[in-house]
């Protein structure tokens, strides 16, 4: 990088608010923190309440998956060390560790917890593997499954589970199906957190005036969980793609190119029950901003999502990123860091992980200079090193 273009990034990096309006050294709003990362080959959890760090699984040579609670407070964590694998459940509030499972060096697994943080379930694809249940009072028990994918809880006697050819709806005793969602013609199905609805993308093949050859456009559907009441909500002239459901599954996030702007996104809100869309696509004080990446907090009342501007500045081309919470109408930036050289669109931020939120008021991120714990009503902010990465994040004495 050119010497220049490290003067203008520097000018401009002064200008800009590493945390919204927040100071970046400012403690989280509540009695403390506590979160699990992984660094050195090992996990530790950090607890602000104690002011200690402290290692709580060694010899981790790499975490196979990763799946933390709505709030944060519990972490279900599958790694492989050595010869071996295994599945471990944290209590983030205690650091208290229950093992679930150990399998062979090739084993492969899903992690889901329920809405209430209460029920993990645990797909394990391996020699003699299924799906295991761990309830609220830390007892692991298999599901008796022929599936090895664990999908999302319904309830406490009902989950979705895969076999990776179909969908299955069983009962959480004895693994009963109760229905069966055929994936056939459908690609990238996502089922809502609490299992009530599916939503997945359909090719349709469409002919424009311009083009000899027709062109094969997704379009965005959803339905119930059985797959019953299908029905399109995202037709081929928006190109959706990167849809989430939010936790209720009463409303469902998703991307779509821009009619007006080119090499743009915007993020449109379908609300269910009501039928009805909301979406933000207007210019702003940095220009048309592309808005795309987005999450859901637990409560569903607000959504976080990413935002870029494409900037021209002494002939230099950069890009000015934020992390915005929306709910409706009101918006607000918690974030922002400048990129080089990056194109507009919603390409430029895919080395960083997706927006998490832990809990109803904090916001768990990545930025090229580690990852940051965002208070988003109050502006308070905690850097976390860059050499950690963290899996989950939990604020005590705040509201969950």
């Amino acid at each position: 990088m050119s010497l220049t273009r490290l003067s203008l990034i520097a000018v401009l990096v002064s200008a800009c608010a590493s945390g919204g309006g927040g100071s970046a050294a400012a403690p989280l709003s509540g009695e403390g923190s506590a979160y699990v990362y992984e660094a050195g080959g090992a996990l530790h959890r950090r607890d602000t309440r104690a002011g200690r760090a402290e290692p709580i699984v060694r010899n981790v040579d790499e975490v196979l998956a990763a799946a933390a609670s709505l709030g944060g407070r519990r972490l279900a964590l599958a790694f492989r060390s050595g010869g071996a694998t295994s599945v471990v459940a944290i209590d983030n509030e205690t650091g208290a560790i229950a093992n679930v499972h150990q399998g062979g060096v090739g084993a492969a697994y899903t992690l889901g917890w329920s809405t209430d943080g209460e029920r993990l379930g645990v797909g394990i694809r391996d020699a003699g593997g299924g799906v295991r249940v761990v309830e609220g009072s830390g007892e692991a028990r298999d599901m008796g499954c022929q599936s090895d994918e664990f999908v999302a809880w319904r309830s406490a006697s009902e989950a979705i589970v895969s076999d990776r050819t179909n969908f299955y709806t069983v009962r959480s005793g004895d693994c009963g199906t109760l229905a069966t969602v055929v994936p056939l013609g459908k690609s990238n199905i996502g089922f809502s957190p609490n299992g009530r609805r599916l939503a997945y993308y359909q090719d349709r093949s469409v002919t424009f005036a311009n083009r000899a050859q027709p062109e094969v456009i997704p379009e965005l559907w959803i339905a119930a969980h059985d797959g019953s009441g299908a029905r399109v909500i995202a037709d081929y002239q928006s190109r959706p793609q990167g849809s989430v459901w939010s936790p209720d599954g009463d409303r469902i996030v998703y991307e779509v190119v821009s009619r007006r702007w080119a090499n743009t996104m915007h993020l449109v809100i379908y609300d269910v029950p009501g039928n009805s869309y909301s979406y933000e696509a207007s210019e702003k004080q940095l220009g048309v901003p592309s808005d795309f990446g987005a999450c859901w907090s637990p409560d569903g009342r607000r959504i976080a999502h990413e935002r870029s501007y494409a900037r021209v500045g002494q002939g230099l081309t950069y890009t000015t990123r934020h992390v915005v919470v929306r709910s409706g109408a009101d918006e607000k930036v918690v974030f922002e860091e400048l990129i080089g050289d990056a194109p507009a669109g919603a390409s430029e931020e895919a080395d960083l992980a997706p927006c998490q939120w832990m809990g109803t008021r904090h916001l768990l991120i990545s930025t090229r200079r580690g990852q940051r714990l965002i208070g988003v009503d109050d502006g308070t902010v905690q850097e976390l090193p860059a050499d950690q990465r963290v899996l989950a994040a939990a604020v005590f004495g705040a509201a969950p």
